[in-house]
């Protein structure tokens, strides 16, 4: 940090009002150390920063978390630290704008979307295009916004194909490259198919506990969203628990399309691994459907552990009920 950068947060502090908590979500990877000396830092010069530290079970990159709605997979320093700490704290407590008409539309939007904006600390449009996105969090909570370092999260950036800053990505379907036009942006977060919501919004819904909202959306709409798929057969347990709680409410409360996952999901069966397998077989018992049975049988007949064959034994059982 530069007397430069330590000057600017100490101005800043001096205009809080008392002690604001953001958290710091430490993993394995070794570039939570860097996360950790920023913190150090950032609380020596502005001591009302309170920093709640964790390990993360959700993430496998460290972040900074600013509020439910935004976090940072970068460490903002030089041009990215003025827009981290107005939306910490803004200046005079006024907040950038998105302007009402935005406001507005943005209100009334009701489907939950994940936004990622790949910036770079050298970027001379970055800082506005942090200032512009993140205020859309505070207009409506349904918003989340991840800030990404691209040169410091390389893998981040080539998973995504993205090659400059900024860049933001809006439901793995919408790209915006260079300065962002903001009423583009809001017309495709209120205009989008439910049906095309991406895996990261998705994730973020059972995650964040809202896995029966997800479930009425699918209901209101009489489709199992293709993405839901990949939820029910995700590696990390925490994401497929969220996508099976949404599961038992389409099962409750349409058992017919909740059958529609039959055929996907068990296309996918083989190449799952083996703790997802027996999740899966839990769905498949759930939909108690007698075609599932001769399926479920050739698993007990087949090279699979025993607790894959328990499950799919279970799975029988709960059928026959």
């Amino acid at each position: 940090m530069t007397p430069q950068e330590e000057k600017l947060i100490k101005e800043w502090h001096d205009t809080l009002p008392g002690p604001i908590e953001i958290g710091l979500d430490v993993t394995e990877d070794k570039r939570s150390a860097e996360f950790a000396r920023f913190c150090d830092d950032l609380t020596r010069v502005a001591p009302k920063i309170v920093v709640s530290k964790e390990m993360s079970e959700t993430e496998e990159a460290p972040a900074l978390r600013i509020s439910r709605s935004l976090r940072y997979h970068a460490i903002p320093l030089g041009r990215e630290l003025p827009p981290f700490l107005e939306a910490i704290f803004p200046p005079n407590g006024s907040q950038y704008k998105a302007g009402s008409g935005h406001e507005e539309k943005l209100q009334s939007m009701k489907l939950p979307a994940l936004l990622k904006l790949y910036v770079m600390q050298q970027c001379p449009v970055c800082p506005q295009a942090v200032r512009q996105i993140s205020s859309l969090t505070t207009i409506n909570s349904r918003i989340q916004l991840i800030i990404i370092d691209g040169i410091l999260f390389p893998e981040m950036a080539q998973a995504d194909g993205v090659q400059g800053a900024p860049t933001l990505l809006l439901d793995e379907a919408f790209r915006w490259t260079g300065p962002l036009r903001l009423g583009e942006i809001v017309d495709s977060l209120v205009n989008r198919d439910p049906g095309k919501l991406g895996l990261g919004t998705l994730e973020n819904v059972v995650l964040e506990g809202r896995a029966l909202q997800l479930a009425q959306m699918m209901l209101e709409r009489g489709q199992i969203f293709p993405a839901f798929l990949d939820l029910l057969s995700h590696e990390r347990l925490p994401v497929r628990l969220g996508a099976m709680v949404a599961m038992e409410e389409v099962v409750e409360k349409n058992p017919t399309l909740a059958n529609e996952v039959i055929e996907p999901l068990w296309k996918r069966f083989p190449s799952l691994k083996d703790p997802v397998k027996g999740d899966m077989l839990y769905v498949f018992g759930i939909l108690k459907n007698n075609q599932m049975i001769p399926r479920l049988q050739t698993i007990l007949k087949g090279p699979y552990n025993d607790e894959v064959k328990e499950a799919a034994e279970e799975a029988l059982d709960k059928i026959a009920q």
